[in-house]
């Protein structure tokens, strides 16, 4: 396969404090380790595992600003 495909990212979003949150929860996941070309992550919360590749990390959308503070 030579054709680039860029999916959207769905299951984590950068806060703007610029953790790495799980869409799921909201809550912010931590690192768990690295493996190849992949971080794995833990949410704490949904007791699940998020694993990203190190090719998405730039790729990760940013949360807008929140609403009540936008005026």
């Amino acid at each position: 396969m030579s054709a680039s495909v860029s999916a959207e990212i769905v299951t984590v979003y950068r806060a703007l404090d610029g953790g790495i949150h799980h869409t799921r929860c909201g809550q912010r996941i931590m690192l768990h380790g690295r493996r190849a070309d992949e971080l794995d992550f833990y949410c704490l919360t949904c007791a699940e595992s998020v694993t990203l590749p190190l090719c998405v990390i730039a790729r990760i959308p940013v949360a807008d600003e929140p609403a009540d503070r936008a005026a």
